[in-house]
């Protein structure tokens, strides 16, 4: 019986959306064609191009309400389509907005559902209230009268004044009522899950560029917990057993050197040995060099800890703060320590500076890191300008961070790491 009934009636969920939507979406639409005519005629000048912006702003607003109503009654969820970061300044900032693809998407459904959803209204409530009128005709034709008749007259002197009538008009009302929810879910089903989906969720290049971010992250993710492992792997392994030959080698010449006589085989051996032994303590010292250079052995306590032992060991005074609310990940951490090594390097080597500071801190999911020296200026990245500071920008790029310089001639220098937390 019951599914039967929600044949005939159809879903009361879509029903309601039938219901409920086409209110706000006819009036978001007329006001979106009438702010969108008035800023296109005052488009020549700058108050018709803000005009414009707040017609994109309220077109994902109204998007956002449609994609909530799809999730609640229908169980249609559309994603959001992502952020556009905030570009700095005012005009750049005003292309950005207009040139917001999701924005005049999210307009163009307001548009293209204004109408459609008088459509669906039409459908789904009024003829369905014509569709119960008829199916409840038994239970009120005798209580009607017309021209002292009772009944409804229709076409000439036809009239609907007896009970077999009133039976066939009661299954003509059961057949509009099913048409009415067929017709209901079918407008829903090929034209506003199709076009909500198409307009109001991420475009295609969004979701390409979202799946494109995310295997990038996980190969970044991945290759340095592989530089991790390696980095285990040469200081556990490769490290210990140079020190162990080394610390052989070393006791091998003191025994050399006690060894009584002084034949040329003797001085010989103990040549080979002390030059094997020198040898060995110099593939150590680089092996060390190595390893820090893949995993600085102080990011295991974190950041912070790392940065203020980077301070207490560089050539000049160096002092660190850091203020970070969350850990961030393997690999960012590892690029902004990098960062922080090179530019306190360029610092001492380069701009002649006698001190230096480092500044980390996060904020709206994006790690800043700030690093100021008091020396000669001059610091720039591109051709020519060496390699340092490219090589910095472009393992900041991998990950989507930024590179900012500002370095006037005779200082001071200020370069700051934009990076996303993971």
């Amino acid at each position: 019986m019951h599914s039967v009934l929600r044949r005939l009636l159809g879903s009361p969920r879509e029903a309601a959306y039938a219901l409920l939507a086409p209110v706000p979406g006819f009036v978001s639409g007329i006001a979106l064609l009438a702010l969108l005519a008035v800023s296109l005629v005052a488009s020549v000048t700058q108050v018709g191009l803000i005009l414009l912006v707040g017609v994109l702003v309220v077109a994902r607003a109204t998007g956002a309400l449609h994609r909530a109503m799809l999730r609640g009654l229908l169980g249609e969820d559309v994603a959001a389509p992502p952020r556009r970061p905030r570009a700095p300044g005012f005009f750049p900032g005003l292309r950005a907005a207009l040139t917001d693809g999701d924005g005049w998407r999210a307009a163009a459904f307001a548009v293209v559902f204004a109408p459609l959803g008088i459509i669906l209204l039409a459908v789904s409530v009024g003829v369905r209230l014509y569709g119960l009128a008829a199916l409840t005709y038994p239970l009120w034709w005798r209580h009607i009268e017309e021209d002292g008749q009772r009944g409804i007259g229709i076409a000439g002197d036809v009239r609907m004044d007896n009970w077999p009538a009133a039976l066939l008009t009661a299954l003509a009302g059961l057949a509009v009522l099913a048409l009415s929810a067929w017709s209901t879910h079918g407008l829903l089903t090929l034209v506003v899950r199709p076009l909500a989906r198409a307009l109001l969720g991420p475009g295609r290049l969004d979701e390409r560029v979202h799946v494109l971010e995310e295997t990038r992250a996980f190969a970044v993710q991945d290759s340095a917990a592989v530089l991790r492992r390696i980095e285990r792997d040469l200081h556990d392994g490769t490290q210990s057993r140079l020190i162990a030959i080394a610390m052989a080698l070393a006791g091998a010449r003191d025994h050399l050197n006690r060894t009584p006589g002084d034949t040329p085989q003797l001085a010989r051996g103990r040549e080979l040995v002390g030059s094997a032994l020198d040898n060995s303590r110099a593939a150590i010292t680089e092996l060390r060099d190595l390893v820090r250079g893949i995993h600085p052995p102080a990011l295991n306590d974190g950041l912070d800890v790392a940065l203020e032992t980077l301070a207490a060991r560089a050539g000049l005074p160096v002092t660190a703060r850091v203020d970070l609310s969350t850990r961030p990940s393997q690999a960012i951490e590892t690029i902004a320590y990098f960062c922080a090594a090179e530019l306190v390097a360029n610092a001492a080597r380069h701009a002649r500076a006698t001190r230096a500071e480092i500044e980390a801190y996060d904020r709206d999911g994006v790690l800043r890191l700030v690093v100021r020296d008091d020396g000669r200026g001059g610091a720039r990245k591109g051709a020519g300008s060496g390699t340092g500071l490219n090589g910095l920008a472009e393992r900041v790029s991998t990950v989507d961070g930024r590179l900012l310089i500002d370095s006037p001639d005779g200082g001071p220098t200020t370069v700051t790491a934009e990076l996303p937390l993971t």
